[in-house]
């Protein structure tokens, strides 16, 4: 797993990124240096878009990176929020921020289609995926660049690992924060709602990247308190 490095704040921070997110794309920089300017020494996660053990290749990595660390806070997207969800709560973790989790299928994911494809014991990425607006779906920010960057198809083995994950995740922690649009088309928001406490979500309009929406830098100051203190920081 690609892990790169920004800033040098005292306090520390780790960034589990979605699938396909990548570092360098400008929406992921422009959520970094937000980061960086607050103070926080950023270690950002890339996670692989292709596996067979979500422990073992998801999980693994961040939670053996975050277990030699003193003190830390965790902010997350997307796949990134299914990976964090497992991260254990000890007393190293300051708090928890999640951004759109995959804590659940689509309603267009959940079809006879997918199940099937799920059960096959193949790695190789055949199921294509992206055949809506990605700009819409994403935000109306991110550059083509991104989208054009992303995987355009998806092994049967990522899906069946992911359900996997999403099926054994721990009890949700009501010290987190949850970020999300209630028109998500990439992830299933019945699943964030079902599992999030009202007073521990917050919704905004603008696409599953928060970092990519024109409403960014209205909800950047939720989030960063967020980071910060967790529910606390919002209340």
């Amino acid at each position: 797993m690609r892990r790169e490095e920004f800033g040098t704040g005292d306090n520390r921070l780790v960034l589990v990124l979605g699938w396909g997110n990548r570092p360098e794309h400008a929406g992921v920089q422009w959520l970094v240096e937000q980061l960086t300017d607050a103070g926080y020494r950023v270690t950002a996660f890339e996670i692989p878009t292709t596996i067979t053990d979500f422990g073992a290749e998801w999980l693994a990595p961040v939670a053996e990176y975050v277990a030699d660390l003193d003190e830390y806070r965790l902010l997350s997207h997307s796949t990134g929020g299914l990976i964090a969800r497992h991260v254990e709560a000890d007393d190293q973790l300051r708090t928890r921020t999640y951004l759109s989790p995959w804590w659940g299928f689509a309603g267009s994911m959940q079809n006879l289609v997918v199940s099937l494809a799920m059960k096959l014991p193949i790695s190789t990425p055949i199921l294509p995926i992206g055949d809506g607006d990605e700009t819409e779906e994403l935000g109306a920010l991110v550059t083509e660049e991104a989208v054009a960057d992303g995987p355009d198809r998806a092994a049967p083995t990522f899906l069946r690992e992911a359900r996997r994950g999403q099926s054994s995740m721990p009890p949700f922690d009501e010290r987190d924060m949850v970020f999300y649009t209630p028109s998500d088309a990439v992830v299933g928001t019945h699943a964030i709602e079902a599992q999030t406490p009202p007073g521990n979500r917050i919704t905004y309009d603008g696409g599953h990247e928060l970092f990519c929406s024109r409403c960014r830098e209205d909800r950047i100051g939720e989030v960063l308190a967020a980071v910060d203190r967790g529910l606390a920081g919002i209340q």
